[in-house]
């Protein structure tokens, strides 16, 4: 069985301006309210921008050609950006940082001042309610969910945050692509979101947890799996599989770590590995089947990795399976 065709649209906009009043008109309608000026003269200012969108997560290449002074509004965004070139520094509250070419650091919300010095950066947006979702799995009421720093938190951290924001790019900046599936665009964002929740300090990183859920009966759990396994080719979540089985997301993490060791969404992964090679032994590559549509169909989007966990799970590399 193939997965289904769900594909959630991609838009894409390039901009390349001298007027620094279309910089801003462009960033005060994508992303903030924000009153900006350059630092000197005008002489030579450029702005670039290169942005996808799609399903709630955007990517962006910025780029600005000056020295500029910006004082933002608050706002209601997720936003983490990567140095490639340049420096900034930005203060919020009693909160300030700089960062050069490979920092990465998420973007305080409540109104920063922020100084770019010619300045090239990938830009992630990140929806809101993905991180709560998250942090919600976590066993952090997603009311109470909230970031309380803008700088990673190791240096292994900021490496882990830079190698996701590439991949998100990548996702989304296939030049031809006017969609992206469904289901690897979910997948995506829930592990960005993971990623930024272990990378930027936040509450789920300093709450004390209310005590563990009691055991659930053998009959949810049952439930729980008959359901991933019907719908594992569709995008469902944890909340999803929590709500078939008639309990809560952290008892059924609970659950399924006590019983299967391993995570509702590690067992959604290992059934989709499996609709995967049963596709790659039913293929026929002289049709034009390639290893990299079968991974993305079932939501693998990095190659690489579905490569390296079919190997382990099969014993060989999925092209061998691809051309049995």
């Amino acid at each position: 069985m193939s997965a289904t065709a769900q594909h959630v649209p991609l838009h894409r906009a390039a901009t390349r301006s001298r007027h620094l009043d279309e910089a801003h008109e462009l960033i005060r309608s994508r992303y903030v309210d924000h009153r900006v000026r350059i630092l000197g003269g005008q002489d030579g200012f450029l702005f670039q921008s290169q942005a996808a969108t799609a399903g709630g997560l955007t990517v962006d290449r910025l780029t600005y050609q000056a020295r500029i002074a910006m004082n933002a509004e608050p706002y209601d965004l997720t936003l983490v950006v990567s140095v490639l070139d340049g420096r900034l520094q930005s203060t919020a509250g009693k909160q300030q940082i700089r960062a050069a070419r490979g920092d990465a650091f998420r973007l305080s919300n409540g109104g920063p001042h922020v100084v770019l010095d010619w300045l090239t950066c990938q830009l992630v947006g990140l929806p809101t309610e993905a991180l709560r979702r998250v942090a919600g799995q976590m066993g952090v009421d997603p009311v109470d969910f909230r970031f309380n720093g803008m700088t990673a938190v190791s240096p292994a951290a900021n490496r882990y945050w830079l190698t996701t924001a590439a991949y998100l790019h990548r996702l989304l900046g296939g030049p031809d692509d006017t969609t992206v599936p469904m289901l690897l665009l979910n997948t995506a964002i829930e592990t960005a979101a993971a990623v930024a929740l272990t990378t930027f300090p936040n509450t789920t990183m300093t709450m004390s947890r209310p005590p563990g859920p009691g055991r659930v009966a053998p009959a949810a759990l049952r439930r729980a799996i008959a359901f991933i396994d019907a719908q594992a080719s569709t995008p469902i979540m944890v909340e999803d599989i929590a709500a078939a089985a008639g309990v809560g997301a952290r008892a059924l993490q609970a659950t399924f770590r006590r019983h299967l060791d391993t995570t509702p969404r590690g067992y959604l992964r290992r059934v989709r590995l499996e609709h995967a090679h049963r596709d790659l032994r039913a293929a026929d590559p002289t049709d034009g089947a390639t290893v990299a549509d079968i991974a993305r169909r079932w939501g693998f989007g990095n190659v690489g990795r579905f490569a390296a966990d079919y190997r382990a799970a099969y014993g060989r590399r999925p092209s061998q399976a691809l051309h049995t």
